[in-house]
């Protein structure tokens, strides 16, 4: 079976089928109304997606925050924006492919935070019929997706780190 996501050059062939693409979108246009209603005192899910900087000390995360203004936000939908446009292509760049595994990463926290998913989770835990299956199901899409995403990455490359500590 072919990779989902294959880097080529300076592109990366997406192999989705059309159901996939579409419940991509989909997801996308949730997250979307997610992040235009709601902030992270209000909803779980969305302080999942914008951690304290200071957990400890509220005043400071508050001037954090505040010194940040809407720009993780502005960043989420922008990454979208770029999903949601590039859903049905067959090749995306790297940044496109960056906005990608971002937007699929908030879709697992999201989703993962909605139904308590935890390390230890099972199937067990989200039995046939009950109310959290599709849902589990979903995010075990999305985990598979990430890590074939991570795959066309590839490893990093560490020859340099050994060339120069060889060299020392």
């Amino acid at each position: 079976m072919a990779a989902l996501f294959e880097k080529k050059s300076d592109r990366f062939a997406v192999r989705l089928g059309k159901r996939e693409r579409e419940l991509l979108v989909e997801l996308c246009q949730q997250s979307r109304t997610l992040l235009e209603t709601e902030d992270p005192s209000s909803d779980p899910a969305v302080a999942r997606l914008f951690p304290a900087a200071y957990q400890d000390d509220p005043l400071r995360n508050l001037e954090y925050e505040t010194s940040l203004g809407g720009a993780p936000r502005s960043g989420k939908l922008e990454a979208l924006d770029t999903v949601e446009r590039t859903a049905k292509a067959r090749t995306l760049s790297e940044e496109e492919f960056l906005s990608w595994m971002g937007v699929v990463n908030d879709l697992r926290l999201v989703l993962g935070t909605r139904i308590e998913v935890t390390e230890e989770s099972t199937d067990d835990d989200f039995p046939a019929g009950g109310p959290h299956q599709d849902a589990w199901h979903v995010y075990q899409f999305l985990g598979w997706l990430m890590q074939e995403m991570l795959s066309a990455l590839g490893e990093p490359d560490a020859g340099g780190l050994h060339e120069s500590v060889e060299g020392d």
